[in-house]
């Protein structure tokens, strides 16, 4: 949502170049901290493994994220049996987290 309670449209402020490298910067995030991946039409939750590294990677992907694409709400979820990060997209916005999914892996 804007700030005047409007939702945030639905694209990313970065320039093509710093797409290309926060996008290694996931995938070099999923293949070192993430242990299983669920997606769906709008949403995908990353679980973490257990060690601290993974945690402050994806506290600092995700804010990082939700700056540049304002329409992602971007939540981690800490449980006694594991911890996850969780990126979720509106109805119309569908199209993007796919993309974004698709690249998440080489």
């Amino acid at each position: 949502m804007t700030a005047a309670g409007e939702p945030a449209p639905i694209a990313c402020s970065l320039d093509a170049g710093s797409v290309a490298d926060r996008m290694e910067e996931w995938r070099t995030f999923v293949a070192s901290s993430v242990v299983a991946m669920d997606a769906d039409a709008t949403s995908v939750h990353l679980s973490l493994d257990d060690s601290p590294g993974a945690l402050v990677a994806a506290a600092s992907l995700g804010q990082r994220e939700a700056r540049c694409c304002a329409f992602f709400d971007v939540a981690i979820d800490l449980r006694p049996d594991g911890r996850s990060l969780s990126l979720r997209v509106p109805r119309g916005a569908e199209e993007a987290l796919a993309a974004f999914v698709a690249q998440l892996t080489p």
